[in-house]
């Protein structure tokens, strides 16, 4: 059965579209993953990679920080054959994949999962080797070595120059040499006999030999002893990072596995953002909305519905109008939905899953084996029958054609007939008039029409479904500038011969085109009313929250008020003490602050009774997008239960939370005013906006600071961090702007310092 598919996947171009999707791979090793192997019927599988993409994308709107991943699948065939020790540029590559899969993890949101001495391993490594392997000559170990090397070549310097000095009348030339890596003195051959040293060879004239004194034998030994040093300690240092790589080459070959099926999903995850694929349902039935090819530049989106009892669709009409097409998008999305579940098309699409994809689509002829078109479609149509099951998918380009039409239409008919009981689902393309009037009279089968413009005599590749199409080759034949002869004498000849039946197709395009007129006039009046709907709600919601403002303002006039008496009872108190005030005087202030606070109780009351009004009016359904708590996460609702709400978070999290924790999206574009919920109202003594953007941290202080005056509280802190002052700078600026604050400054030292503010209300 995979050989059958591979040639299913190849007429479909399953392959040049996987393509695309390997261009955005990390890693060059999971190119093998991303192709037609992937397909799979395995339902488990398949949603444990939507899981992945899914979340893939999500995390594809923030930050992304990933690096490609070097190959290095050679290195365990060499550690698996050989106890030699790594070569060093591979243990470099080694280094380079462990920064790379780091990487991938704090994208993931698991870099706390990272091993520590993997870590190290790639410190070590990328600190310690270039890209050739070579260790960098200003290693931590090589410096002392390489002192003394310096030291050592100083030395040598110093004394071949004073021996030179010392020796002028014997000397040839004013500068030492170097032979074989050695310094050398160049001595006139005629005054060896007073130098006592070895010979290191002569000039090619003879005149000049070049001696070695004793004493720099000593010298030059020193340097090739401190360059012998350093070259074992290269090796010792390539020889320390290649055994703590062997040690844990497994662990690596693990890390290699998740990263590929990293790649795999990211690579999908990347290219569906691209392309803007959707996750579809699974059914039984096929429902394909604006399917766009991701081959074609200028794809037209086709729309088609197939229902479940459907075994066999017969697409007709004009050549070059998109049947082949239209047939292969099918079968393509059929194949990236087992392979991702994500299709170029509108998310309310559905596909169900097939075993096989089996085609028969293109000539086939060949000049070598002798084999003809017909025979070509005939080999290739026994080759399906003997592998389909009740779960393929067939695609049979022009059925029947290549041969006499009387026999061709009827083995066309015999082959579908045959094909409807035993395969899920076959697609065909046919000019065949008795071909489609079975298709219309058969059940299980069902006919499809490309439309095709009358007035501009072009096709317009869309699909109508239940309609037979005629061929338009006479028009066909127009624009391709044929004798206006032949084209009228071949309308002659065809109205004489197949009227009824062109009369028939040509009522039913009318009637469908007038039922589509119909639907899409009802839906665009289905749009409206609910526009209206959503308006008047608007309209209903907004004049609630100014009832709702209004009462809210009247609290913190009184709240005001009431810190004003309060500070009266306070001077009462103070003239009781000191004699100023009489027994009667005390007892009418009091009376006065408790109609106050009894007055400010009512009106607190009312607030309350409304806010849980306005959340017993949130309601949300099942399947609807919603904003999540103060930073707005994106969820979608699952279930409701009680006064509570199960929610999927965009990071895969579910939450239990209540309706007064939750906003739809609809809201946030039509309603402007903040909202009042219990969380928002509660004032803090210290806040923390460390994190924050600019604008969410101004929005925490903006309730912040409606918080504390409606709770009197006098006084609190901001702990801002310090930065590069942004949002410091962002924070005071609000703060001038604001007639409650009396002063702010910055804490002390001990407290904060710059990197916290305190404010003190009026």
């Amino acid at each position: 059965m995979v050989s059958e598919n591979k040639k299913g996947f190849e007429d479909i171009e399953l392959d040049l579209v996987l393509e695309m999707v390997r261009r955005y791979s990390l890693f060059s090793e999971s190119g093998e993953y991303i192709n037609s192997d992937a397909f799979t019927c395995d339902e488990n599988l398949l949603s444990s990679r939507y899981e992945k993409i899914d979340s893939y994308m999500a995390l594809l709107s923030g930050e992304r920080d990933l690096d490609h991943f070097p190959s290095i699948a050679h290195v365990f065939q060499f550690v698996s054959k050989s106890h030699q020790d790594i070569d060093s540029r591979d243990v470099y590559l080694i280094g380079e994949f462990i920064a790379s899969y780091v990487k991938m993890m704090i994208f993931l949101g698991r870099e706390d999962d990272a091993d520590d001495a993997l870590l190290a391993l790639r410190d070590d490594i990328l600190s310690s080797l270039d890209m050739e392997g070579n260790v960098f000559e200003d290693h931590k170990r090589l410096i002392p070595l390489r002192r003394n090397l310096e030291s050592a070549k100083a030395r040598r310097q110093s004394y071949a120059f004073s021996f030179m000095r010392d020796n002028q009348a014997l000397i040839q030339g004013d500068n030492p040499l170097f032979r074989n890596q050695r310094i050398v003195i160049p001595v006139k051959a005629a005054e060896k006999s007073r130098i006592s040293g070895y010979l290191q060879g002569s000039s090619s004239s003879g005149q000049t030999l070049y001696m070695e004194p004793l004493e720099l034998i000593s010298y030059n030994n020193d340097v090739v002893l401190a360059e012998e040093r350093i070259k074992d300690e290269i090796r010792e240092i390539k020889h320390e990072l290649a055994n703590r790589t062997r040690e844990r080459i497994w662990d690596i070959k693990r890390m290699r596995d998740e990263a590929m099926d990293f790649d795999f999903h990211y690579s999908f995850a990347l290219w569906n953002t691209k392309v803007g694929a959707k996750h579809i349902r699974r059914a039984n039935r096929i429902r394909l909305i604006d399917a766009s090819h991701p081959l074609l530049k200028k794809a037209v989106p086709i729309s088609i519905r197939i229902d479940e009892n459907i075994k066999c669709v017969v697409f007709s009409g004009a050549n070059a109008g998109g049947k082949t097409v239209t047939m292969k998008t099918i079968a393509l999305f059929a194949a990236l939905n087992q392979i991702s579940t994500f299709i170029p098309a509108k998310e309310e699409s559905e596909l169900p899953l097939f075993s096989s994809i089996l085609t028969d689509i293109g000539d086939g002829q060949s000049i070598l084996s002798d084999e003809s078109t017909f025979s070509s479609h005939l080999a290739n149509i026994a080759r399906i029958i003997r592998t389909t099951d009740e779960k393929s998918l067939i695609l049979l380009d022009e059925l029947g054609s290549g041969t006499d039409p009387e026999e061709g239409s009827a083995l066309a008919l015999s082959v579908l007939d045959y094909l409807k009981d035993r395969a899920r689902l076959t697609l065909s393309s046919s000019h065949y008039s008795r071909v489609k009037t079975h298709a219309y009279t058969s059940d299980g089968m069902m006919n499809a029409s490309m439309a095709f413009s009358d007035d501009t005599g072009m096709p317009l590749y869309k699909v109508i479904e239940n309609i037979p199409g005629d061929s338009h080759a006479i028009d066909a034949a127009k624009r391709m500038r044929l004798p206006k002869e032949i084209t009228d004498n071949a309308r002659l000849i065809l109205s004489d011969r197949n009227e009824s039946a062109a009369s028939l197709i040509s009522s039913l395009i009318k009637k469908s085109r007038t039922l589509d007129r119909k639907i899409s006039d009802a839906e665009r009046m289905r749009r409206e009313a609910e526009k209206r709907e959503s308006e008047l709600e608007a309209e209903l919601e907004k004049e609630r929250r100014k009832v709702h403002e209004l009462e809210k303002s009247g609290l913190s006039d009184i709240s005001t008020f009431l810190r004003d008496a309060r500070k009266t009872l306070e001077n009462l108190i103070s003239d009781i003490q000191t004699g100023k005030l009489d027994k009667a005087k005390i007892k009418k202030a009091k009376d006065f602050m408790q109609n106050v606070q009894r007055k400010e109780a009512d009106v607190r009351s009312r607030v309350a009774k409304s806010e849980e009004e306005e959340e017993e009016d949130m309601t949300f359904n099942p399947g609807e997008s919603v904003l999540c708590g103060k930073s707005r996460i994106k969820g979608q609702i699952l279930e409701k239960s009680g006064k509570s709400y199960l929610v999927l978070l965009s990071s895969g999290l579910k939450l239990r939370l209540k309706a007064a924790d939750l906003e739809s999206f609809d809201q946030k574009k039509e309603i402007s005013l903040p909202s009042f919920s219990k969380s928002s109202r509660k004032a803090e003594y210290e806040m923390d906006i460390r994190g924050l953007s600019g604008d969410m941290a101004i929005e925490r202080l903006e309730d912040q600071m409606e918080a504390a005056i409606l709770s009197s509280l006098k006084s609190f802190s901001i702990i801002h961090g310090l930065g590069d002052g942004i949002l410091m700078h962002r924070v005071h600026d609000y703060l001038k702007t604001r007639s409650e604050v009396e002063s702010y400054y910055f804490a002390r030292p001990e407290d904060g310092g710059m990197g916290k503010t305190y404010v003190k209300l009026r």
